[in-house]
């Protein structure tokens, strides 16, 4: 028995040896912590500030060693462009400090500007119900300048699609997106809830009709399609109420043009910046095959839901 010990225990240290002197793999590759997913090197290090491949797409992993999703990124010097999933979209990729929005032209001689990716080309086929709606997609038109700027989806309610039921992985997907826009919320409205979303529609829109402000209407639109995609607000309460404000719009402006040059004075007195970036996303989105503003002003607005 004593010399059977004195194996089991020279066993034990001996393989304790061996897990230190070569480091598991177990965990190597891409692993899933909680509605993400982070990427770990066959000695174990977590990979931070980097790509990865899964199969075909590229992603990056931010400083925290997770996916980065439906944004805009400065790395290494260039501008890369993330979808829903978090995969790096190229036809979109751009040298830094050369604006999306900027019609920079291609070796080709033809615009490099992309108003819709490839990924959401592909999503408004499959996932998006209102994709040939013209009153949602006069909605959307109302707020395309900010959802472009954020690289949002141009023709999808709110920027962005829900994708349960049709996309593997949908309902995490969705539970991303709620989660990203709930934290956007907050950090850039105070929005915690349904009662402050509430609270800072009637901010905007009492503003909007007091000062006849593009500006605050287009804002008031935006934040409807992102309380839907927050779940704060259900699809058929955040499009009736995208309604009754379009149609506010609509009698207030005779034109995509005067809707559009006000909004942008609006912006340069919130902001106390130049609007030339945003005037140049215009431009590009209206030049654009998806140009969102080909749509009639005076469209008859109506429920379709």
């Amino acid at each position: 028995m004593k010399t059977r010990h004195k194996w089991l225990t020279k066993t034990v240290a001996l393989a304790c040896a061996v897990m230190i002197s070569c480091p598991l793999t177990a965990f190597a590759g891409w692993q899933k912590e909680g509605d993400t997913y982070a990427y770990y090197e066959e000695d174990g290090t977590r990979v931070v500030n980097d790509f990865r491949k899964s199969g075909s797409q590229w992603f990056y992993l931010d400083e925290n060693g997770h996916i980065v999703r439906n944004c805009e990124r400065e790395i290494g010097g260039k501008i890369y462009v993330f979808n829903e999933r978090g995969a790096m979209d190229p036809s979109a990729t751009r040298k830094a400090g050369e604006s999306g929005n900027s019609g920079a032209k291609s070796t080709s001689g033809r615009s490099s500007f992309s108003a819709i990716s490839s990924r959401q080309q592909y999503l408004n086929k499959t996932a998006n119900p209102y994709m040939n709606d013209k009153t949602v997609q006069w909605f959307n038109a109302t707020c395309a300048i900010l959802t472009r700027h954020n690289a949002g989806n141009i023709r999808a309610f709110g920027g962005g699609l829900k994708l349960a039921g049709k996309e593997e992985n949908g309902e995490e997907m969705d539970k991303a997106t709620r989660d990203q826009n709930r934290q956007m919320l907050k950090d850039s409205w105070n929005i915690t809830d349904r009662a402050s979303a509430d609270a800072v529609l009637k901010e905007l829109l009492s503003s909007a009709r007091e000062n006849a402000s593009a500006y605050d209407y287009s804002r008031a639109m935006s934040n409807l399609g992102f309380y839907y995609l927050a779940d704060y607000y259900t699809e058929t309460e955040a499009l009736d109420q995208s309604l009754e404000v379009a149609k506010e719009i609509q009698k207030s402006f005779g034109s995509w043009e005067e809707f559009i040059e006000n909004y942008l004075t609006g912006y340069e007195e919130w902001s106390k910046d130049t609007s030339g970036d945003r005037r140049k996303l215009y431009e590009n989105l209206k030049n654009s095959q998806w140009n969102p503003y080909a749509i009639d002003w005076n469209v008859k607005l109506k429920k379709s839901w």
